[in-house]
């Protein structure tokens, strides 16, 4: 539970002899405490020597929730102001309850008040039935990372630079570091991370890009916009991934580069695809974006070609406040290309000897960026851990006869998505858990050599069988770290309602 602890409670604890099983609780992580930043100033004025010692400490074990200017005014509108302060907290930042000594005080008010005595009893319950699980719950970190975004948002709006700086340096610093690479650019998308790689490549008109049909619309969307040609080869069917050895049949005097997408958060087979490069002088760019600290044979996703490009858009492992992406790459060369290419192929400034875009990365998502990757590594293998507990809830309720598990090819796999087949059945097994309400997607239910938009490639449905089978029958059930077990218990309990009756 996310509990407010008003002031009048922390009075109380921290001038009594005895322990405070509340205060217990918040340190052993069973709930997690927060204190208003306004309660501070009261809390040490009412409190004096070893009582100001112990509140120092108790905060090392708190998080401070701070009110906003409309917050205040719209406090001061009442004459119970820190009441109504507290109430107003626990609404916009999404809190569970307050905890107080003396409950009255915030009758009328449209929030869970409790008692030190009814939070204990409420913790010490057992959790209510689950009967609702979302595909994906942004929100649910909220909490964890509030103090660390705010403070970065707060900086950056303080200092009034939005556009690159420091904070977009920054970023970039750490998730070179994190990706095993020399150099990071960070840009406006991961849509955009696509496409100035290719610019930097100097891959336009006339050219191919060998790439996969079975991915996100940006993958071949980039090369289109670059001026290029995708040509498709088909996927692994056990993966999701380009198939290498379908690739060097493709590979014409047009060639210019191969795109692998490392799909789902597993890495493509990235040995065979390099040695066909290098064998044909082509660049490799890696579509990234849904595989941030995936690996393959221990090097990280993005290291394993020529650039590697990452989304930070919200849904993502490592998402943004908005839209925002990242071109990692140990080539000097194509670094101080990206830069340029970034800012309208500016350098110096005004000065063009070559076309770009503005493909910059805002100072404000950055600072967001760069709060949440202190998580990242803690967020993924949560999700490891989920898709090991629904690898053997599925198995132990003899699911595998009706459905296949994404199995982890090349370690380590980060999940994006934890993605079954269930052959023929998958819209009706959709259908089925959607009543139920368990949130999952289709990724992606057409091919992209079979979109319309496409056509003047001259594919045809059948042209790619394995694409086209996994659009067919491939499902996405919840795995963001964010999930509990008994979520996941719920969710492997509907699948089995559905192939086993009740």
């Amino acid at each position: 539970m996310e509990i407010l602890l008003h002031h009048d409670y922390l009075i109380h604890a921290l001038s009594s002899t005895e322990g405070s099983p509340v205060l217990g609780l918040c340190r052993s992580g069973q709930c997690k405490g927060w204190v208003a930043s306004t309660s501070l100033p009261t809390l040490f004025r009412e409190l004096e020597g070893q009582e100001r010692d112990k509140a120092k400490d108790l905060l090392s074990s708190l998080s401070v929730a701070s009110p906003t200017a409309g917050d205040l005014r719209n406090a001061l509108q009442d004459e119970r102001f820190d009441e109504k302060l507290a109430s107003i907290l626990v609404q916009s930042c999404g809190f569970d309850a307050v905890v107080t000594t003396i409950p009255e005080n915030f009758s009328g008010d449209d929030i869970l008040v409790l008692t030190p005595e009814q939070l204990q009893s409420k913790v010490e319950s057992p959790p209510g039935k689950v009967n609702e699980v979302k595909l994906l719950d942004i929100s649910a970190s909220y909490h964890q990372i509030l103090n660390d975004v705010e403070v970065e948002m707060a900086d950056t709006t303080r200092k009034g630079h939005f556009i690159l700086g420091a904070k977009v340096s920054e970023l970039e610093e750490k998730i070179a570091e994190y990706c095993q690479t020399k150099y990071a650019v960070g840009v406006s998308s991961g849509t955009d991370a696509l496409l100035i790689s290719l610019m930097a490549a100097g891959i336009g008109e006339g050219d191919e890009v060998i790439t996969s049909p079975y991915t996100f619309f940006a993958t071949a969307g980039s090369i289109i916009r670059a001026g290029a040609k995708p040509v498709f080869v088909d996927i692994n069917d056990v993966t999701f991934n380009i198939k290498a050895e379908h690739i060097e049949r493709c590979i014409t005097s047009r060639t210019r580069a191969i795109m692998p997408v490392h799909l789902y958060g597993q890495c493509a087979d990235m040995d065979p695809i390099n040695e066909l490069a290098k064998k044909n002088n082509l660049i490799v760019i890696e579509d990234s974006a849904q595989s941030i600290g995936s690996e393959y044979k221990n090097k990280r996703s993005g290291s394993l070609g020529d650039m590697g490009c990452f989304s930070f858009f919200p849904a993502k492992n490592l998402g943004a406040f908005g839209d925002g992406g990242i071109v990692t790459t140990s080539s000097e060369d194509l670094y101080e290309k990206l830069k340029v290419l970034r800012v309208h192929g500016s350098k110096p400034k005004y000065y063009h000897k070559t076309i770009g875009g503005n493909f910059r990365l805002d100072a404000l998502q950055a600072g967001v960026v760069k709060a949440k990757l202190n998580y990242l590594e803690g967020w993924t293998e949560k999700r490891r851990q989920n898709a090991t507990v629904y690898n053997q809830l599925l198995q132990q309720n003899a699911l595998t006869q009706y459905i296949q598990l994404p199995p982890e090819v090349f370690p380590r796999h980060v999940f994006n998505q934890y993605v079954i087949r269930a052959g023929n059945r998958r819209d009706e097994l959709r259908a089925f858990l959607n009543e139920n309400k368990i949130g999952c997607e289709i990724y992606y239910p057409l091919p992209l050599h079979v979109q319309e938009c496409f056509q003047s490639l001259g594919y045809k449905k059948g042209d790619f069988p394995e694409s086209e089978k996994a659009a067919d029958e491939s499902l996405a059930l919840p795995i963001s770290h964010e999930i509990t077990q008994a979520q996941q218990e719920y969710v492997v309990e509907n699948i089995r309602r559905f192939f086993l009756g009740s």
